[in-house]
């Protein structure tokens, strides 16, 4: 069975991290640009994730649904989920069909949104510092953040790349306390497909999925 790291980044990091990663398949990224420098698009998503959050109008429980597709619609904007998908492949993208890829993809958001969506509800006030963009190569740009809490520092970096086409920054990974979710995610599904084909790995990954989803209906029977 797949085994989803839950890092060993605290619980207020993913608040900030995994919503970057809710955005379901099948929407495309908005050609509406709000900044042009990559500091200012994280930070104005950010900004914006972080009012979402806060809303005392989204907080009841019959707003879940509403809060959840406001988020997605806002880190649609910015974050390409067909680029994750493929650098968390890696060499292994080419053994792939276009149909097996997109299932591929889609199974991949919802693991991520079945297991982190809990913790974004958790989030208290923290407060986030944007500090000076690095790049890491002439169409690569590192975006560092730091979260406040309780006096003490997480560091949460976000990673862009000028896309070709249209010139416009996506963010394609994040690193947490120097872990990468990427990285993380690809050394996962390469044990997997060093010894089993795509197949098996798309099974394993229904079979997570489920898991996931019968736990989250479960906690929410209970609570």
């Amino acid at each position: 069975m797949i085994k989803i790291n839950r890092f060993k980044c605290w619980q207020t990091a993913l608040i900030v991290f995994l919503v970057a990663f809710l955005s379901c398949v099948g929407i495309g990224l908005s050609s509406v640009r709000v900044d042009p420098t990559p500091k200012k698009e994280v930070r104005n998503l950010v900004n914006q994730v972080l009012d979402v959050l806060r809303d005392p109008k989204l907080k009841a429980p019959d707003k879940a649904k509403l809060r959840r597709q406001k988020l997605r619609n806002l880190v649609e904007q910015i974050f390409d989920l067909n680029e994750i998908a493929h650098r968390v492949l890696g060499r292994y993208n080419r053994r792939f069909t276009k149909k097996q890829f997109e299932e591929f993809k889609e199974l991949f958001a919802k693991m991520l949104e079945s297991i982190y969506l809990t913790r974004i509800e958790h989030y208290s006030g923290e407060k986030v510092i944007f500090e000076e963009e690095r790049m890491l190569s002439p169409t690569k740009v590192a975006v560092p953040t730091k979260i406040i809490k309780d006096g003490q520092e997480i560091p949460v970096e976000y990673r862009l790349l000028k896309r070709r086409k249209d010139g416009k920054w996506i963010g394609y990974d994040v690193v947490i306390e120097g872990v990468s979710l990427v990285k993380n995610y690809r050394s996962q599904f390469y044990q997997v497909l060093k010894k089993k084909d795509v197949n098996d790995l798309l099974a394993m990954m229904r079979d997570k999925v489920k898991h996931l989803s019968e736990e989250n209906k479960s906690a929410k029977a209970k609570s």
